[in-house]
């Protein structure tokens, strides 16, 4: 009989925007199903918050 030796299995966590690894340790943030590494996290909040987005002088009217 023949034994091998098996590592375990590693679960990879990736940066749903660049695709980065996120290492053990590591923060991140998660919304709407989305991960988001310490460097693409202004680019997640710029998608998330583009319906309460506005621009100066052109403000919606009742």
């Amino acid at each position: 009989m023949t034994t091998t030796k098996r590592r375990p299995q590693r679960w990879v966590l990736r940066c749903t925007l660049c695709g980065r690894e996120i290492l053990r340790g590591e923060e991140y943030w998660s919304c709407n199903g989305l991960l988001a590494c310490g460097d693409c996290l202004p680019d997640l909040a710029r998608r998330e918050l583009a319906p309460c987005r506005e621009i100066r002088g052109r403000e919606a009217r009742p």
